[in-house]
């Protein structure tokens, strides 16, 4: 996955997906964290969020307030496995390991899983801004 990934950032490919995306994240500590958040539990549920980090980490130096910014990417690319089965690979053991005894489908766990992430992220979000 590491050399996958290096190879991925050797083509800059990830460098021109930010340097797009850049003026969406805003001007703002307060609106680069609620961006960078929701950006990061889109892309670790994309991407799987060891490889987003590795790709993602390197923008953070762009931003208003880089430490701010590691925290929330800390924070939602964790909480952002939660969101579905595929948003962790605990989640597809656990689901596979509970297979003899219960079924756990996709909207199963999603139903749990999408209002849980949202709901943390955001409070964690507000933390961090409020604790900054």
């Amino acid at each position: 996955m590491f050399i996958v990934v290096e190879g991925l950032n050797e083509t800059k490919l990830p460098d021109h997906i930010h340097n797009s995306v850049r003026v969406v994240f805003g001007q703002s500590a307060t609106a680069q964290a609620w961006n960078l958040t929701w950006f990061s539990v889109a892309g670790s549920n994309i991407f799987s969020n060891v490889p987003f980090v590795l790709v993602a980490g390197k923008w953070i130096g762009n931003f208003v307030q880089p430490e701010l910014m590691w925290k929330v990417l800390a924070m939602a690319t964790t909480f952002a496995g939660n969101l579905t089965i595929l948003g962790s690979v605990a989640n597809i053991i656990m689901v596979e390991s509970a297979r003899g005894h219960i079924e756990v489908s996709f909207w199963d766990y999603a139903k749990y899983g999408v209002p849980l992430t949202l709901l943390t992220t955001a409070v964690g979000t507000a933390m961090l801004l409020l604790i900054r």
